[in-house]
């Protein structure tokens, strides 16, 4: 309402209103996953503090631990790129590019479903070229 009101009197553009209904930009197919066994997003919280463990765990010289944390979000299809990231290179240092490429290749195909959040699906697509070099680097130690 403020930045309307500036608007009006600086002779700015107007901003049209978003559609009635419009839960931060969310479509309808989107609100209606909310709460679901499709909402990408079910049981994030629980996630991120398992992935917060397995960094600590890492960083506490206990890899075995952090590699379980990992593999757990990776099997859930977590939707951020961060234990994918770490997991494959957890792997590459204990010499296993048959499990870093697995890895890799989930967070591949989490990309390419489209199930992601917006954002979540924007970063991935940034970050599908780097995965795709290190899932072909993986394939070629294999």
């Amino acid at each position: 309402m403020v930045l309307r009101r500036l608007r009006s009197i600086f002779g700015g553009e107007s901003r049209t209103a978003e559609p009635a209904g419009s839960l931060y930009g969310l479509d309808a197919e989107e609100r209606g996953m909310i709460g679901t066994d499709r909402d990408p997003l079910k049981d994030f919280e629980a996630a991120m503090q398992r992935n917060e463990a397995a960094e600590r765990a890492e960083q506490g010289g206990d890899p075995e631990r952090a590699i379980d944390l990992y593999e757990k979000s990776v099997a859930e299809g977590f939707v951020g790129v961060h234990p994918y990231e770490k997991l494959a290179a957890l792997h590459e240092r204990r010499r296993d590019p048959a499990s870093a490429l697995r890895v890799c290749e989930a967070y591949l195909r989490l990309a390419a479903s489209g199930t992601m959040p917006r954002g979540a699906q924007r970063r991935a697509e940034r970050k599908v070229p780097e995965f795709e070099a290190r899932a072909e680097r993986y394939r070629r130690e294999t």
